[in-house]
């Protein structure tokens, strides 16, 4: 069982202004892809603002006074109701303070969502939502500058506890207009008259029957009350839990880095059991605010709470999606199964258009506004298979939209965001499918593979220069699958430039006789020396195409380096061997220098087998040459 997360925040709150200061985590932005999660598997933990508040206190008369004061003297045990209306206004600023934003401010769907009485009442139908629009209509607005429309506009805390002294006001005109003292009198009496009982008597009894109305009608909300006060002793003693859980893993200065924290038995256990990946990990780490001072690669302990939020937020969302997918989630859900036929009639539609354009899937399932946020995406029934499938995690659905344009002033999209949501899953699955093509690129990697094994023999000379006639072999053979994928530039380009080939590139392995007879390029290998490494440089511009070799000589403490400059130029033609369109490099040797010698290099018989090659492959890191004139002659060379 996980331990929850906290988020602390300090707030200041006046008469008409809170000002507030939030050290907490912002959830990550995207999502790469990760391993699928265990679903229904990790409960998500709650998070909460602790708040520390100091305000000037006024007299109210409102429902909050009414549940607080329950809710007291359930806290003192004695039933007496000792609470006072400052202890009211200090707990309604406190229950602000936890749902408020970073500005302390508050903004409509926050007051109706996060607030748990506002939100029982609306979904029992105890309050309309038309009466609760009104209350807010009359509110006093933040004076937000982009506040352009409803869902922006923000209150404050004084606006907030008006609020809740509106919403009193409905209750007790409700009681009023269902039992009237008149109406309840008059019944009384008339009943009194009938069974030989006093006025007293009935006056009493519809004084009573009015009390008991109201406080059937507040009961639910002094409850609600009552367990928020009983999950803030929970939350409180749980962030003590976390911290202690930190400071057995912090060092003497009291932070933790990157690489313990992935060691800290919690996170071990999510990514043995593929509920995290250790993409989302690193992304969340980034995320983290860093120890001052730390160089940006520790964590305190407010760090290390933030983390945890954020880590508890994925999987906050993971569930949601889960549990409401098509309607069969794995929460639990007593009251559905006790229920069937309220079960069938939340079921969600589903529309399936494997193959329609976005702009008809958009119309089947927008809402009446046009619009589709998380909601209708539950009824676009491919999604969900693939989703249920395991082709698309939650978080990358989740990350997706958070990337995708809004329309204006709502959480949800339009059919231009749509599409864009649209392309972003399309694109991820064409993803899978370029992943697939992977294993047609073996022929490649067959060859890397076979030269670095050749390599591995140190008694050999590298670079295959005392390779086997069935080594040759076997190479020739792999070289020909190579040249024909379709990576390869010489077949796909309509025409190879210079540029293509400017950069520095090395010697992997080559079959020239000419080089094993030389046991190098130059030839210039003393004795007890070893060719170790040829490295071929192409410089390309408007008016310029120079090149240049490195050999260089492992001599012990003796070694040195031969360089080869000349000028360089692509050639086309007809293959001698093919008859197809050959692209040739075609190599002038200018000067040959070593040590403190320089010579001329045009008639350097040595370098005679790379001064005209064709190119038979080329992608963006290897090249393959083979001789114009010999067709087991083959240099392999990697980009550097």
């Amino acid at each position: 069982m996980r331990l929850p997360s906290i988020a602390v925040c300090t707030i200041v709150a006046s008469s008409f202004q809170a000002a507030v200061f939030v050290s907490s985590f912002a959830p990550q932005a995207r999502f790469s892809v990760a391993p699928a999660f265990s679903r229904g598997t990790r409960t998500p933990i709650q998070h909460h603002n602790h708040a520390a508040i100091n305000a000037s206190a006024s007299t109210s008369t409102s429902i909050s006074a009414v549940i607080l004061n329950a809710a007291a003297k359930k806290n003192d045990g004695n039933g007496n109701g000792n609470g006072t209306e400052g202890q009211d206004w200090e707990t309604l600023q406190t229950l602000f303070a936890k749902h408020c934003d970073k500005d302390g401010l508050m903004t409509k769907k926050a007051l109706e969502m996060d607030i748990a009485s506002i939100k029982e009442l609306l979904e029992l139908g105890d309050m309309l939502q038309e009466e609760m629009d009104n209350i807010w209509k009359a509110a006093p607005k933040f004076p937000d500058v982009d506040a352009t429309a409803t869902s922006q506009q923000r209150i404050d805390v004084d606006s907030f506890i008006q609020i809740y002294r509106d919403i009193d006001d409905i209750f007790e005109d409700d009681d009023e207009e269902d039992a009237s003292p008149a109406e309840v009198e008059a019944t009384a009496t008339s009943s009194s008259m009938k069974d030989g009982e006093t006025a007293a008597t009935a006056t009493s009894t519809s004084t009573s029957t009015e009390a008991s109305t109201k406080y059937d009608a507040r009961e639910k909300e002094v409850d609600l009350v009552a367990d928020s006060e009983k999950e803030n002793d929970e939350e409180a003693k749980d962030e003590k839990q976390l911290e202690q859980a930190f400071a057995t893993i912090c060092d003497d200065a009291g932070l933790v880095s990157k690489e313990v924290l992935v060691q800290w038995g919690e996170i071990q256990e999510l990514l043995d059991d593929n509920e995290l990946g250790m993409d989302e990990f690193d992304n969340m780490w980034e995320r983290t605010a860093k120890s001052p001072g730390s160089g940006e690669k520790m964590i305190d302990v407010e760090g290390f709470l933030s983390f945890n939020v954020a880590l508890d937020d994925l999987f906050e969302f993971i569930d949601d999606i889960d549990s409401g997918i098509g309607g069969d989630g794995d929460g639990d859900s007593d009251e559905a199964d006790d229920d069937s036929s309220s079960s069938s009639e939340t079921q969600i539609p589903m529309f399936y258009g494997e193959d329609l354009p976005p702009g008809v899937i958009f119309a089947e399932i927008a809402d009446e506004k046009y619009l589709v946020g998380m909601d209708e995406l539950k009824k676009w029934g491919d999604l969900q298979d693939m989703m249920q499938d395991g082709d698309l995690l939650p978080a990358e659905l989740q990350s997706m939209y958070k990337e995708v344009s809004k329309a204006p002033g709502t959480d949800k999209l339009n059919e231009e965001g749509f599409e864009a949501l649209f392309d972003s899953i399309e694109s991820l699955f064409e993803d899978d499918e370029v992943m697939e093509v992977a294993p047609r690129l073996t022929s490649k990697i067959e060859l890397l593979t076979a030269i670095e094994d050749l390599g591995m023999d140190e008694k050999r000379l590298p670079f295959g220069l005392e390779s086997t006639d069935d080594e040759v072999e076997v190479m020739l053979e792999i070289t020909k699958k190579v040249e024909q994928e379709p990576t390869n530039m010489i077949l796909s380009a309509d025409d190879i430039q210079e540029s293509d080939l400017a950069g520095d590139w090395d010697l992997l392995y080559t079959t020239s006789s000419t080089m094993k007879f030389n046991k190098s390029l130059t030839g210039m290998v003393p004795p007890n020396a070893k060719f170790d490494g040829l490295m071929q440089k192409f410089k390309a511009s408007k008016y310029l195409a120079d090149t240049e070799y490195i050999e260089k000589i492992d001599a012990g403490p003796a070694s040195f380096e031969v360089k080869v400059t000349g000028d360089w130029e692509l050639r086309s033609s007809i293959s001698l061997f093919t008859g197809s369109k050959s692209v040739a490099i075609n190599v002038v040797p200018d000067s040959v220098s070593y040590l403190a010698t320089s010579v001329r290099g045009d008639h350097w018989k040595s370098l005679g087998p790379m001064n005209l090659l064709d190119i038979i492959y080329l992608d963006d890191d290897l090249r393959i040459m083979r001789g114009t004139t010999a067709m087991d002659n083959i240099f392999v060379f990697k980009r550097v």
